[in-house]
């Protein structure tokens, strides 16, 4: 059976994401932190990992595009999952003054908070491990924000439907394995690399990728170079990337292909 890593616990977006991409056939593996994902992975303990990149309320989740800087890993496949985030309890929606959930789960429900000012978010690791811990304690004053599934595995109930501050509220999830990528024909390619500290450097790199569909760039601080960055690229193609790659190269210091997926 495939083992495949995910942060959080038992019902926790990220789970279900990975269960959505692999099938049935698959066993997955919570850990605390993204770090821990990976580290799972490189140290052969599970075959895949699954890790959120983007959101559509709050946008990327820059955290992770370090991680796959670090580590010898490569992108398999993406999928983007629709999130609903219910209040789940064992009071009612009145009897609440404390709301735990992990922070991206807390900054896509900001119009809950400001509709009621008496509730204070609390940070925690997960969603579905906020839900769990709650599960084991009667006080109704406290809930968490979580999937739907929290309140059927952990036996909670539902007091609100639907946090999110907009219905179309989606996740990105990258599908990943220990390596080097393949390479296709079609499809997305994504991609991180480095660039000369002087004028002119990132847009000699852009140019030569304007005859593709760049639906990302995202930019990240290089800690041991103040003020330069890491950029992270995603790109559409339908033909010809090994050879874009090849003269993004003579325009960049470093260039890691994270992986070519559909």
């Amino acid at each position: 059976m495939r083992r495949v890593a995910y942060q959080g616990t038992k019902a926790s977006f990220s789970e279900i994401a990975a269960e959505k991409f692999f099938g049935s056939k698959v066993e997955c593996i919570g850990k605390t932190s993204f770090q821990d994902v990976l580290e799972s992975l490189v140290n052969k303990e599970v075959e895949h990992a699954a890790l959120p990149i983007e959101n559509s309320l709050i946008g990327p989740i820059v955290e992770n595009f370090d991680l796959f800087n670090r580590y010898d890993v490569s992108i398999v496949g993406e999928l983007c999952l629709p999130i609903e985030h219910c209040l789940v309890g064992k009071g009612t929606l009145e009897q609440v003054e404390k709301v735990l959930s992990h922070p991206k789960a807390l900054a896509q429900c900001t119009a809950f908070f400001q509709a009621h000012p008496q509730v204070e978010p609390c940070v925690h690791y997960d969603t579905a491990g906020a839900a769990f811990e709650i599960a084991g304690q009667s006080n109704p004053a406290i809930a968490a924000i979580a999937s739907r599934k929290t309140a059927e595995i952990y036996g909670l109930e539902i007091l609100k439907e639907n946090l999110e501050d907009d219905s179309s509220n989606t996740t990105r999830f990258v599908f990943l394995k220990r390596g080097k990528p393949e390479l296709r024909d079609q499809g997305k390619c994504s991609i991180l690399f480095t660039l000369p500290h002087r004028p002119g450097a990132l847009v000699d790199a852009l140019k030569v990728l304007e005859k593709l569909n760049l639906t990302q760039i995202v930019s990240r601080p290089i800690r041991e170079k103040p003020f330069e960055y890491l950029f992270f690229v995603d790109v559409l193609f339908s033909c010809g990337i090994e050879q874009v790659l090849k003269e993004l190269s003579e325009h960049t210091e470093t260039l890691k292909l994270l992986g070519t997926y559909e």
